[in-house]
């Protein structure tokens, strides 16, 4: 695991001393060896973590064998040793899976990719024909931002590398701008600075001196229409053996442990064969988000070692410290509890497994099944839209809870978006602000220069990509190129990486997803159990009350902290001179932080996004941050 960053010039020199600033940002992503190459037009740049082959031999960049391919690569494969024997005439001089893949791609190019199991990210030169290969693996686990201009080609694991280059100016993206406010989390090929783009899930870009060239190598939702993705019979031995690849390591691999299904399993597969796996768990004092208890007893019954602790309120340090290595603007409340554990972790290890994937593949969120009642509604039940409008007017007689995810969300939610045709419904149960909100909180000057977009907009393509499959497949597709990889993957990236810590996530073997969506979506789960599928297939892996537990969710309580010690710091945040410069009227904003805190609504997500972007403006948006 490592973070890798450079640049591809043809029209100028190419200064060393520049990728060293870049990679000097990143050296959070690896600080054991820092290793550089700079041979015009290409300079790279790289900061290892050594995970597989500790020793000097296996630093990068890596040179071929033949000499002809510079490799800077980020991440892990984990059928390496498997893929020797596709190497003609191979005399390893590492046991390093970076080697492997140099010499792979020496010999295959591009053709190697179908061979890879594992996450990556990664750039080679090709000294001789000129060009540059990068390549983001299949279900974007790996990060990979680059900028563009026809000319120079500046690429890295995160953006914040990108902008040390001083050709590279900061601005706000303002179509992704308006995407964040919306969902909480920047999505599609934007990032929120305008010009840096992230590399798509399954792509490869070649860029030479006439320009650029894009490669979908793997596409998931034509795969299912051939018929190329199987089912399996077996999805418990199917995911015990991506559990066993990922416990591949010269270094000792922990497992976090939540207390929920997924984690569950991925722990109790790989203490079979390691008696010594510890595990690691975040609880919270308020009792309806803990599950701390549960999964500390799970440990104890595997005989593992389980090192817990509770996050408490945080404090406004804390929240500026996540979005010091956070440079996208992102709200999802569970990056605290989560940067927390990684933290935790990462004072015993380099390595642990995560059960990120399993709620994307086997449809464990409760929207799954609101999806499937507004598909029902939508299509069958005669006045839908007027049923919705007189639940909605009940539920806003009602004084507005503090649960986790609280009913009278997910309730509002639903009776306010139901009605809508279904690729519009289940983009809109995560939605914080409309289209409408936003134009009355958003200085004029903005939505002019923003234009026409609206968020669907960005999700117009994802369903596109998709089309003629079965709607609720479609919804599910949808939600890997956004949610999963934009908010699900970035949190656990960037998080870990903060604190060097590799994260290995089992459920995203490219294997298990593929068997994962050969199932129809009403096998998987039902309108009254989520993950059903999944239960089935985990009898006698897991203890029956485990398999019968409803999902928990890993949020935090912000809508309780809001009105606690961080209400002055809200206020403080969104009354700042560079917040009022893009969200003009205060009052309006105040609006909703005094219904919320007279329970008329449940704003907390809303206002943690407001929140969250001021703390993110504030650190990556002023020029004297450059």
């Amino acid at each position: 695991m490592c973070g890798i960053c450079g640049f591809f010039n043809f029209t100028s020199e190419t200064p060393g001393e520049i990728v060293r600033d870049m990679a000097a940002s990143l050296r959070h992503r690896g600080n054991e060896a820092s290793g550089f190459f700079v041979e015009r037009p290409a300079a790279f740049g790289h900061q290892r973590l050594s995970i597989i082959d500790l020793a000097s031999r296996a630093d990068q960049p890596f040179v071929s064998a033949n000499g002809r391919y510079v490799l800077v690569f980020n991440g892990e494969i984990y059928n390496y040793r498997e893929l020797h024997g596709l190497i003609p005439d191979f005399s390893p001089r590492t046991t390093s899976d970076t080697e492997i893949l140099a010499e792979l791609w020496a010999h295959k190019g591009p053709d190697c990719l179908q061979y890879l199991n594992g996450m990556f990210a990664f750039a080679i030169f090709d000294r001789v024909e000129q060009s540059l290969f990068c390549v983001r693996d299949r279900l974007g686990v790996k990060p990979f931002y680059y900028w563009y201009d026809g000319h120079e080609f500046v690429f890295a694991s995160e953006p914040k590398a990108i902008l040390r280059h001083p050709r590279i100016s900061v601005r706000l993206n303002l179509t992704a701008f308006s995407d964040y406010l919306s969902l909480g989390y920047v999505t599609g090929r934007a990032t929120a600075f305008a010009g840096i783009e992230k590399l798509e899930p399954g792509h490869f870009i070649k860029i030479t001196s006439s320009g650029l060239s894009r490669v979908q190598y793997w596409n998931l939702a034509r795969r299912i229409r051939d018929g190329s993705c199987r089912r399996s019979d077996d999805l418990a031995d199917l995911l015990n053996s991506a559990v066993q690849y990922r416990l591949i390591s010269d270094v000792p691999v922990g497992s976090f442990l939540s207390g929920g299904i997924d984690s569950s399993a991925i722990t109790a597969m790989a203490a079979r064969s390691n008696s010594e796996l510890q595990t690691f768990t975040i609880g919270f004092r308020e009792k309806s988000y803990d599950e701390s208890a549960a999964a500390a007893e799970f440990a104890a019954g595997l005989k593992l070692e389980n090192a817990s602790t509770h996050f408490c309120e945080p404090d406004p340090a804390f929240l500026e410290r996540i979005v010091e290595y956070f440079d996208q603007p992102f709200a999802d409340t569970s990056v605290m509890p989560y940067f927390q554990l990684c933290s935790m972790a990462a004072q015993k290890m380099k390595v642990v497994l995560g059960g990120d994937g399993g709620d994307e593949l086997f449809a464990g969120y409760e929207t799954r099944r609101a999806d499937a009642l507004a598909l029902t509604g939508f299509r069958s039940i005669p006045f839908w839209k007027s049923l919705l409008r007189i639940g909605l007017g009940m539920i806003n007689l009602l004084p507005a809870d503090r649960g986790k995810v609280s009913t009278h969300y997910k309730l509002r939610q639903f009776c306010e978006f139901a009605h809508l045709p279904p690729e519009k419904s289940h983009c809109a149960w995560r939605q914080l602000f409309s289209e409408d909100e936003k134009k009355l909180l958003l200085h004029p000057q903005m939505l002019d220069e923003a234009g026409h977009h609206k968020t669907f907009d960005t999700f117009a393509p994802m369903y596109a990509s998709v089309r003629g499959l079965p709607m609720l497949q479609q919804q599910a597709l949808v939600d890997l190129q956004s949610w999963l990889v934009d908010d699900v993957l970035y949190k656990a990236d960037q998080a870990a990486m903060a604190h060097t810590l590799e994260v290995r996530s089992p459920f995203l073997d490219y294997r298990i997803v593929e068997a994962a969506f050969a199932v129809p979506e009403n096998e998987k789960f039902s309108l009254f159990q989520t993950k059903s599928l999944l239960r089935r297939s985990l009898t006698g892996t897991l203890p029956a009350p485990l398999l019968k537990k409803k999902k928990e969710g890993f949020g935090s309580p912000v809508s309780l902290w809001l009105e606690g010690s961080l209400a002055d710091f809200f206020a403080d945040c969104v009354h700042s001179e560079s917040f009022r410069r893009l969200f003009p009227d205060t009052g309006r904003v105040m609006q909703l932080f005094d219904d919320h805190r007279n329970r008329v609504r449940d704003n907390g997500y809303r206002l943690w996004a407001l929140l969250m972007f001021a703390l993110w403006q504030k650190r990556w948006l002023q020029p004297a941050q450059k």
